[in-house]
């Protein structure tokens, strides 16, 4: 791949990715953390080291944002997925979690922490999304930070330790192979862990959801030395949907359980909204219950909003959800949000329609706020049903991992969204 980024650009990314202060000199970079400058501790990069890993870069293909490949060696990012987290590499343990090798396909499997070459990708692209700092993992404390200096003085060492939680799965090969022989290799690696473990480990394709936390915490109390007591209460299972979402890293369940924030009001404000609807039409000075056709049309009009169905009534999910978002939402204050978290979805959501569920664009900026919640709404509706509703017939449906590239880009929208009813429905303390 080509790279027109100097050495000292690399370095300089470093630093603010470590948060550290730079001092380049003739042989090299010095680091020295700024929260511990009095201590005198310092990581150190030597300049041809540096420039070695850029060069052995160059030699590979970037098959996506998350994919680097050669001829014969292939490294993707991985996640892993479930309540415990057995391969996550610990702060003390090597790079290689596990190797495996294949003497029969001249292959080597090794999952662990990224190579030097990899890390340096994955900087190159937050650059490109003129992110570098989202790649930090959240802040250490200070005896962490000198612990890890003390064990890893190499900058490039104690990168990997820093952006914890970025796992690799390296393919190499004695024998040339293309990208896609490597992509079905580690993909049937990837299963047989899974399969065998009972522990999902899968490819990290959406480099924005790399970035997601990044992005979130510059914007929050990140240092939990800064965390306030609670000044108001929440409704406790909108707190669990929330903790369910924030907690997982698998876009669906993320976007579901925002969903169901909102959902959780969809009969309440629907029925308030009816009510209010037969109220102003029995005490309109038109309306006569003496007339027959007053009570017609009254009656056709609630039967327009609610169905019989099994001896009980149902009501259109569509209209609840901008029935909510209508009651609750502010949507210059969501516009905001969505700004200081990425400047680029605002307009995304008004020109890109989403690929897997048909969703229509919705245009935030505009000045009809009527037609912005309608289609506020139903982008969100049908995103919802395309990923709960998975039959072979359908023509939209989410299929997982193929399409979270997309799908990563609404969740910011409806967290937002979340956030603002579990605010709005609180009370203080």
């Amino acid at each position: 791949m080509e790279i027109e980024n100097s050495a000292h650009d690399f370095a300089s990314w470093i630093g603010e990715i470590i948060r550290c202060e730079m001092e380049e000199t003739e042989d090299g970079f010095t680091y020295r953390p700024r929260s511990l400058m009095a201590d005198g501790l310092h990581l150190s990069l030597p300049k041809e080291k540096l420039e070695n890993e850029i060069s052995l870069l160059e030699g590979f293909v970037a098959v996506s944002e998350t994919v680097i490949s050669s001829d014969k060696s292939y490294e993707i990012l991985v996640r892993e997925e479930g309540p415990y987290f057995r391969f996550s590499p610990r702060s003390r343990d090597e790079d290689t979690i596990l190797e495996v090798a294949d003497t029969e396909n001249n292959l080597t499997y090794s999952l662990g922490r990224p190579s030097n070459q990899f890390v340096l990708f994955l900087i190159k692209n937050a650059v490109a999304y003129g992110e570098p700092r989202a790649l930090s993992r959240p802040m250490m404390s200070s005896s962490m930070i000198r612990k890890a200096i003390e064990e890893q003085p190499c900058v490039l060492d104690y990168l990997k330790k820093f952006i914890a939680g970025r796992m690799t799965l390296k393919v190499s090969s004695t024998t040339r192979k293309s990208a896609n022989e490597f992509d079905k290799f580690s993909s049937a690696f990837l299963f047989n862990i899974t399969y065998n473990t009972d522990t999902a480990l899968v490819q990290q394709r959406d480099f924005d959801e790399l970035l997601r936390t990044g992005r979130i915490t510059r914007n929050r109390r990140s240092n939990i030395d800064e965390i306030d007591p609670p000044r108001r209460t929440y409704i406790p299972d909108l707190i669990h949907h929330y903790q369910l979402a924030v907690g997982t890293e698998n876009p669906m369940l993320e976007y579901i359980s925002y969903y169901h924030i909102a959902e959780h009001f969809f009969e309440s404000v629907f029925n308030e909204a009816l009510v209010e609807k037969v109220r102003n039409k029995l005490t309109h000075p038109d309306f006569s219950y003496k007339r027959k056709k007053d009570i017609s049309s009254l009656i056709k009009e609630i039967g327009k909003s609610i169905k019989m169905r099994d001896e009980s009534m149902t009501f259109n999910e569509q209209e609840g959800l901008r029935l909510t978002l209508q009651k609750y939402l502010d949507i210059n204050e969501l516009v905001r949000k969505l700004n200081e978290y990425d400047r680029s979805l605002v307009e995304y959501y008004k020109l890109e329609p989403v690929s897997f569920s048909g969703a229509t664009t919705v245009h935030l900026e505009g000045d009809d706020e009527e037609v912005i919640y309608k289609n506020l709404a139903a982008r969100i509706y049908k995103n919802r049903n395309s990923i709960v509703h998975s039959k072979e017939s359908e023509k939209a449906k989410y299929t997982p991992f193929r399409d979270d590239r997309t799908l990563v880009k609404e969740v910011p929208l409806l967290r937002f969204i979340s956030e603002k009813i579990i605010f709005e429905t609180s009370t203080v303390a």
